[in-house]
């Protein structure tokens, strides 16, 4: 028979154990860390002493209250809701894992693209800082480029038939086409 102790220890453990799907962990701590001494003393216990009363074996400072209490927490039931409870953890682990996978793939595919991007981006930025440059350059030998006109000539020119001649000086246009050109700009007659 249990002593009273005992038996209101298991009424304990009895309130404390859970469902199958809720294992009250803290319990089950307890009534293995209350057996392991008690699984010591009986593997202490010599070989041919297989049959032990419960007395015999108190005698020898095996804890039997501990034993019952940790046998009655870890049932079928327990050690099942464990292994289902691992089971659920690995299968979320596993989509963790999963997950983490893809979303690498997706950063390394992503690194790639931003440094071919950033490759086309520095070839863009080369290419137009060359033509930005050359545009300058050029902008700046038009702007040094002088045209040398030629000597003006004295003219008589009138605005009406009836008015009086008046002196002018003026260029002739084929001196100025000739200047225009030797500068090296493209000229072109108006066809009137």
């Amino acid at each position: 028979m249990h002593s009273p102790v005992a038996v209101e220890h298991l009424c304990k453990l009895i309130k404390k154990r859970q469902s199958v799907s809720k294992i009250n962990y803290q319990a089950l701590r307890e009534a293995a860390e209350r057996a392991t001494p008690a699984m010591e003393r009986l593997l202490m216990l010599p070989v041919d002493d297989d049959l032990l009363s419960e007395q015999e074996l108190k005698d020898y400072g095996v804890d039997i209250d501990a034993l019952n209490a940790f046998k009655f927490l870890t049932g079928p039931e327990t050690v099942l809701a464990l292994l289902d409870e691992r089971e659920r953890n690995q299968q979320y682990i596993k989509r963790r894992d999963q997950e983490n996978e893809d979303i690498a793939l997706t950063v390394g595919k992503l690194r790639v693209e931003l440094e071919a991007a950033k490759s086309k981006l520095n070839e863009q930025r080369e290419y137009y800082e060359g033509v930005i440059s050359d545009g300058s350059k050029r902008i700046a030998e038009l702007e040094e480029r002088e045209i040398l006109l030629p000597e003006r000539s004295s003219m008589l020119h009138r605005t009406d038939f009836h008015d009086d001649y008046q002196t002018v000086m003026a260029y002739k246009v084929s001196e100025v086409i000739d200047a225009i050109r030797a500068t090296g700009i493209r000229h072109q007659r108006r066809v009137r």
